[in-house]
């Protein structure tokens, strides 16, 4: 196959060749301030772009003569757009001197920050980190990561998992989720900022790319900038207080290049009460020079933090505590915030590289990567005992109205609901987590001798991935440039609990408490381990369950790159193979024999097509095409039905088929650079696998929902026009249209399996993708005046934001026994839109330069100043239903705010 690709490739640069007579162009970038060489600008004519390397040197080849515009750009740097003649065959430029522009830094260190208020066991899902790692050259992508990402925006509507991050040329993404983690290198902005970046279909040097994007964070310490560098930060978002200390020496007169960087990050409490933050790094790379052709590369680097997260929660628990940022996962122990729901991780990566220039036309670039280490979730666990959650419906003033019966028919004083009232606005220990009551319930368990009734469980999710990847940049000529390479992965991830507190307790018995009370008298079922029944554990000891993911890849993949006098225009192609397996190491009472030993081995074969083309009208005007037809194998989190209990997978588990494509038209001039896409594309046979507490079943159980098809289609904008030497107006918008397509299978099967398989379809078809604004827009006025003066301000607006939906309440069950025409049904299965919302932020920043080689930098940015408190960013409705009664309000839908009016302080000193 591949020998055909290659032979194809040459054959069509042979007839490029006979009818284009195409230019080049060759410079250099340097600090204006330093005069040094500036390795990893990004430089960029039309859709053609390439980096500097650590001489500040560049080339791009294989372009029209004539006018062109070229875009320089590296973030801490401003901007720099230069106009050229140029002629036929090679174009020395000017040398290109850019100036500091440390606000851009400031957003990257304090937005990037903000994306952790999950409550969930996975910090990728839902994360904008499409956005913080794509280039900045580009206006909508550049807004649409610093300005739109608070309200958590995603470019094109798209899911973590379809933005590919290399580190190093090395795959960095959970291979269990196919998402980026960007915590595993949080605190190590100054030594990860140096990046190579395309957002949409655009090809790539070191990838054949993903739907959304495909970005290589430059770990090669020749290509960091020489500095020395100490920062300080002050913030009210997730962490206070931040210091950090990176140093960079560039390629040495001995062969040598290092760079080091290590951060501290902490806080009692962030924006969120409760959420209080811990966390450092460091970060150590190495590249020795052996010769013209050859240097090799180490980096190693640990990102280890543990914060308190913070929960959604209804709208009655916010305004019963007056405030929409009521977080019911801490509480007060000893006169001390203590979270239930912490976020513990500590996952070291190495890397080793080989870059070999075989010829000035020719270069590989080999990496292998180990990640390894342990990342969890702390959480509370109950037996045979009240649900300690001091926001459970039960606990809430509505669960007993003004009059009637309560939700279950129960009649009770009306006085109840008042004084309840009462004690959630007055009383802690009421709208928090009560420590004091838990510890005194379990001391009363070891009175009688009975195992605790309240735990801290640690559930750990800990990888060992290993990565080699290669790549290969070869220029057949100036027309013709070929890319290719090769990825393998092999990945064990290590599912387990274990007891983080008994809570005073003196010890938990190991069993299932959902079977004992469903199964009575069977000892074998309610078992979590029969090679191991009814054990006694203490802190420490694992528990529930313990299992392996396996998992392994490997992919091939091609691309080809032409350039005419006119046309530029690309076809590329991947292979991939996935094979995935689970592997238990307790036998469960529930599932004896489909729970120990080696599981089924399930293997996928995928495909990807890509092909692109740019029309040069002019230098400044471009209008580009791509398109891509390709399957990927599903991921392993949405594969297993309960990986937790048993090797059983969904059913019709097949790859999923994606195709789409995009039309833009860039325009690029020295005052005004903008881009407008149209963009579609079209998802079949994508699954979805849900866990949660079934209140009719009384019982945990798992709902596999497949066969999903969805439609993402919109509209890009992005410009910015200077209006003087110093003003620029920057605006971008978004607008999406991102819905299912069709009504999709679905089975729910019971955990304790007290109950037979429900299958059913879900009736979603037309309904929205949720947890993203599909309507997006800014304008802001940006400073850039003398003596390193800059500011900005924003004015966005956010729409058409869409709740997560319980899919239980689309199917008939949930509408059964209702007549035709009841509005109850259209309350029933209506998806809930959430307001829009406009914010306004701000940033300025100062640099001083002292003693001609000293630098202070000085920046301020404010988000969301006019505090707006009042923008749901999404939630969820609660997969909990109330099937006999039909009231909608048993269980009501939980939501996230907006953060309101937050600073990021930066102060830096550069030498």
């Amino acid at each position: 196959m591949y020998k055909k690709f290659f032979t194809l490739a040459l054959l069509l640069s042979m007839i490029t060749g006979v009818f284009a007579q195409t230019a080049s162009i060759t410079g250099k970038v340097v600090d204006a301030d330093t005069d040094r060489a500036l390795p990893s600008v990004t430089v960029k004519v039309g859709t053609q772009q390439t980096l500097t390397d650590e001489t500040g040197k560049y080339l791009i080849s294989g372009l029209t003569p004539g006018e062109i515009v070229v875009e320089f750009s590296v973030t801490g740097f401003s901007n720099h757009v230069r106009q050229f003649t140029i002629a036929e065959g090679e174009n020395v430029l000017d040398v290109i001197a850019m100036d500091p522009d440390f606000n851009t830094e400031i957003q990257m260190s304090g937005l990037s920050e903000i994306s952790i208020s999950s409550d969930g066991d996975d910090d990728s899902k839902g994360q904008y980190i499409s956005g913080l790692l794509s280039s900045s050259n580009d206006v909508f992508v550049s807004v649409a990561s610093y300005t739109f990402g608070g309200a958590y925006f995603r470019m094109r509507g798209y899911d973590n998992d379809l933005n590919s991050t290399y580190l190093g040329g090395s795959p960095i993404s959970d291979v269990e989720t196919g998402r980026t983690t960007w915590a595993l290198w949080g605190g190590l902005n100054d030594a990860t900022r140096t990046k190579v970046s395309v957002s949409g279909l655009a090809p790539a040097d070191f990838t054949f790319g993903n739907l959304g994007s495909a970005t290589n964070i430059i770990t090669r310490a020749s290509q960091h900038r020489i500095q020395t560098k100490l920062t300080y930060s002050s913030s009210n978002r997730s962490y206070t207080n931040r210091l950090m200390l990176t140093h960079s020496t560039g390629m040495m007169h001995n062969n040598w290049a290092v760079t080091l960087s290590a951060s501290r990050r902490w806080g009692n409490g962030g924006y969120v009460e409760g959420t209080y933050y811990d966390a450092y790094a460091w970060f150590l790379g190495i590249e020795r020079k052996l010769n013209g052709n050859h240097s090799i590369g180490l980096t190693v680097f640990d990102a280890p933090v543990r914060r308190g997260q913070q929960g959604g929660s209804t709208q009655e628990a916010y305004d019963l505590t007056g405030t929409n940022y009521y977080n019911p996962n801490w509480g007060y122990q000893d006169g001390k915030v203590r979270n239930a729901r912490e976020r513990i991780m500590n996952q070291p990566v190495v890397m080793f590289n080989h870059y070999w220039d075989i010829s000035s036309t020719t270069k590989i670039n080999t990496v292998v990567s180990y990640l390894f280490g342990e990342t969890g979730t702390t959480a509370l666990n109950w037996y045979n005992a009240a649900d300690p959650r001091p926001d459970y419906y039960r606990y809430l003033p509505s669960y007993f109205p003004s009059s009637g019966t309560n939700p279950n028919g129960q009649y009770y004083d009306p006085e109840v609901a008042a004084a309840l009232t009462d004690k959630w606005k007055n009383d802690v220990n009421t709208r928090q987590v009560n420590w004091d009551r838990l510890y005194q319930i379990n001391y009363l368990a070891n009175l009688d001798g009975k195992q605790g009734r309240y735990m801290i469980e640690h559930r750990h999710n800990d990888q060992n991935q290993l990565n080699l990847s290669s790549y290969i940049n070869h220029e057949v000529n100036d027309r013709v440039k070929i890319n290719g390479g090769i990825e393998l992965t092999s990945n064990i991830g290590n599912y387990y609990k274990t007891v983080e507190d008994l809570l005073g307790a003196d010890y938990w018995v190991d069993i299932d408490q959902f079977a004992e009370r469903d199964f009575p008298g069977n000892d074998t079922t309610i078992q979590n381990d029969l090679n191991d029944p009814n054990r006694v554990l203490g802190v420490g000891d694992k528990f529930g369950y313990e299992y392996d993911l396996h998992q392994q890849n490997a992919n091939i993949w091609a691309v080809a790159n032409f350039s005419t006098l006119k046309l530029d225009y690309y076809f590329g192609g991947q292979f991939s193979y996935t094979s995935f397996w689970r592997e238990g190491f307790m036998r469960n009472g529930r599932y004896p024999d489909n729970s120990y030993g080696e599981g089924e081995k399930h293997n996928f074969a995928d495909y990807g097509l890509k092909a692109g083309a740019t029309y040069k009208i002019t230098g400044r005007h471009f209008v580009e095409a791509n398109a891509v037809l390709m399957s990927r194998a599903p991921s392993m989190r949405n594969s297993y039905l309960s990986a937790r209990v048993r090797d059983a997978v969904v059913p019709d588990i097949q790859s999923e088929q994606i195709a789409g494509g995009e039309l833009s038209y860039h325009l690029r001039t020295p005052a005004v650079k903008g881009r407008i896409t149209l963009y579609y594309t079209l998802f079949k046979h994508q699954s979805e696998v849900n866990s949660y507490y079934h209140d009719s079943l009384r019982t945990f159980v798992n709902q596999s929902i497949y066969n999903i098809s969805k439609v993402h289609q919109g509209l890009e904008v992005g410009a910015e026009i200077k209006l003087t030497s110093v003003f620029s107006v920057i605006a971008a918008a978004n607008v999406g249209n991102y819905r299912y397509t069709n009504r999709p299978s679905a089975v729910i099967t019971v955990e304790n399996r007290s109950r037979p398989d429900i299958e059913g379809t879900i009736y979603n078809k037309y309904f929205y993708v949720s947890g993203t604004p599909q309507l997006a827009a800014s304008a802001g006025l940006k400073y850039a005046g003398p003596g390193f003066l800059f500011m900005d301000v924003n004015v966005n607006y956010f729409d058409n934001i869409y709740l997560d939906f319980n899919p239980e309440r689309r199917t008939p069950r949930a509408i059964s026994n209702i007549g035709p025409g009841d509005p109850l049904i259209g309350e029933i299965t209506r998806q809930e839109k959430l307001p829009s919302a406009v914010t306004v932020d701000a940033s300025i920043g100062k640099s001083f330069r002292l003693m001609r080689k000293y630098y202070l930098n000085l920046n301020l940015s404010v988000s969301n100043i006019l505090d707006n408190q009042q923008l749901i960013t999404g939630g969820y409705e609660q997969n909990r239903f109330d099937f006999a009664d039909k009231n909608i309000d048993k269980f009501p839908p939980k939501y996230y705010y907006y953060y309101g009016r937050t600073y990021f302080l930066n102060i830096g000193f550069r030498f």
